[in-house]
């Protein structure tokens, strides 16, 4: 692989021939499109940061999509949709379950598969401009914003995705105030929000669960039924970029 290109690279384990043969023709005048044979082969292409952002199928005949994602995500919070033809409200929120950060249903619309893929690029690219602060102390914890960690009160790493990563960033510039659902998920996907979506709801459920476990206080994410949500740990700024 040319890491030398000024594309991003986008690596898709896919078992369908006839599928991969349409994502190439469709991602590769807007990316670097390499293909993985197996789970293994994908997980060492993550190990050796030669990619950008990965399309994993789930219902591979071999290996299982969701265990491919865990082995990633106990590696890498490196971006990465799931691409399926299971629409179950219950798969999909599996999928997010695992730390997948978006999850694309086949048959697709190639220019929506595109915007999904340019969207978890910019998730990563956009963090240090979606806060001035480089440190932030949140109750007994603490957010270190451009290196993407949250370490608790005893000083241990959190590990966060990195949609959790971005909600985080969006909550904290909210400086304490409720941002409303519609623009918090225009922030994080990068389009006007879908009504019969959960992700959002399920990274936030995430995100609170590690912040409660850090922080050892509840509630550490309010969400105000049809108005938005609200990060209620006491924000104490320790340091800025200049």
């Amino acid at each position: 692989m040319n890491r030398e290109s000024p594309k991003k690279s986008v690596v898709i384990l896919e078992d369908s021939a006839d599928v991969c043969k349409l994502l190439r023709f469709i991602l590769e005048k807007e990316f670097e499109v390499v293909f993985a044979s197996n789970g293994a082969q994908l997980c060492r292409m993550v190990d050796k940061a030669e990619v950008d952002v990965i399309v994993l199928d789930i219902g591979l005949p071999e290996e299982d999509g969701i265990s491919i994602a865990q082995q990633i995500r106990n590696r890498s919070s490196l971006p990465l949709i799931f691409l399926s033809g299971n629409l179950s409200e219950e798969m999909i929120v599996k999928g997010l379950n695992v730390g997948g950060d978006d999850y694309v249903t086949k048959p697709f619309q190639p220019e929506v598969l595109r915007a999904r893929i340019r969207n978890a690029l910019r998730h990563g690219a956009s963090k240090t401009q979606q806060s001035r602060l480089c440190k932030i102390q949140l109750g007994n914890v603490k957010f270190e914003v451009h290196e993407k960690r949250l370490l608790n009160s005893e000083g241990s790493l959190v590990h966060l995705t990195e949609m959790e990563v971005t909600i985080l960033c969006a909550l904290v510039n909210a400086d304490n105030q409720t941002l409303a659902r519609e623009e918090l998920f225009r922030r994080i996907y990068g389009r006007d929000w879908d009504l019969l979506s959960r992700t959002l709801e399920v990274h936030i459920s995430h995100l609170r669960k590690k912040l409660t476990e850090a922080s050892g206080e509840e509630n550490a994410i309010i969400g105000l039924r049809g108005i938005g949500f609200r990060l209620t740990l006491e924000q104490v700024k320790i340091s800025q970029s200049g």
